[in-house]
């Protein structure tokens, strides 16, 4: 293996018996030694397979071909297509797939953080980014030495919220909730929207995908369908009484939605709510964790929350919890 130092980048070059100079440029020392050593060894072990498509295809290419099919699969192809769109814009996103390194996503990793992305939302893209790989890699035989994407690359992510309302919160969402919409015709559905999610936990795809003929009021429940669901698992809601007084006196719509909203508007709308409230830092995600924390408190168990909520494991349930601990001292007083 012989290494030349160049305009502040390391050529690696490896020799060997019946086969052609093989070269290959990185920004690391440590990350050309990596590779040097791994492809000795496999020339040894007469394991050394080509990389000449992988040297010729741009990590763009691998993603483009992912994005494609998340396009038609994917529950929310918007948020795939906005990742791509971000990855896009950073140095690596011209590379080829065969001189993509560790080194290289740590750097994303480091640029988007620096930039004010959320750790969540950089281990999203960097999964997007592995997922594209692996299957570039298994699926259309494009081959490299290891997968450039480690798990010790990921950032940690921030503890889980346990945002819930605070007094006075809930009195003055709906004090403000008819008027918040800068439009010219305030939705009637915001009053209604917001103690619908605190009774049903659903999520705001699943509430503004909600049609009224996957809704029984005869058995008190609503089936919330597969291809809605962040689980892609359908299941069925029991609806409380609270629950039912609200669907009965919602205005039917004409395209069946029970929540006749797109998603844009809601989020304007519920950023206008809460700034007319004088609320800070609560999520409309955080209404399904109130709902969720009420449910506990109402003596559900886990599994039955669970069947309630639709979250896949038990694990997952439990971050979305939140116990106050005046009402927890209560309850131990009682006991």
């Amino acid at each position: 293996m012989y290494i030349r130092k160049r305009k502040g980048r390391y050529t690696v070059s490896i020799r060997h018996v019946g086969f052609k100079s093989i070269n290959k440029t990185f920004a690391h020392l440590s990350d050309g030694r990596s590779w040097g050593r791994q492809v000795e060894v496999q020339l040894e072990q007469k394991r050394y397979k080509d990389i000449s498509n992988a040297s010729k295809t741009t990590l763009k290419s691998v993603l483009e071909r992912h994005l494609a099919e998340r396009m038609r699969l994917a529950r929310a192809p918007k948020k795939e297509k906005a990742r791509f769109n971000t990855i896009c814009k950073s140095k690596i996103i011209n590379r080829f797939l065969s001189d993509l390194t560790p080194s290289n996503f740590a750097d994303y990793r480091d640029k988007r953080i620096e930039d004010g992305a959320a750790a969540a939302t950089v281990i999203r893209e960097l999964s997007f980014m592995s997922v594209a790989i692996t299957k570039a890699i298994k699926i259309y035989s494009f081959w490299i030495p290891e997968h450039p994407i480690k798990n010790s690359i990921r950032p940690k992510e921030a503890a889980p919220r346990n945002r819930r309302l605070e007094d006075g919160e809930y009195d003055r969402l709906k004090e403000y909730c008819k008027g918040a919409p800068k439009f010219k015709k305030p939705s009637p559905y915001w009053c209604d929207a917001i103690d619908f999610t605190i009774e049903s936990a659903l999520r705001l795809n699943e509430l503004l995908s909600l049609t009224w003929k996957n809704i029984s009021l005869a058995t008190k429940t609503m089936k919330i369908e597969a291809k809605h669901t962040k689980t892609n698992t359908e299941r069925v809601v029991p609806l409380t009484p609270k629950a039912l007084q609200v669907l009965k006196k919602i205005p039917r719509s004409i395209d069946g939605r029970v929540f006749p909203m797109s998603i844009n508007n809601f989020n304007r709308g519920w950023r206008a709510i809460c700034k007319n409230a004088n609320i800070t830092g609560l999520r409309w995600h955080d209404l399904r964790r109130e709902s969720i924390s009420r449910l506990f408190e109402r003596g559900l168990s886990l599994t039955e929350v669970q069947s309630v909520s639709g979250h896949l494991t038990l694990q997952m349930l439990s971050t979305y919890t939140s116990h106050d601990a005046e009402t927890l001292a209560i309850k131990l007083k009682k006991s």
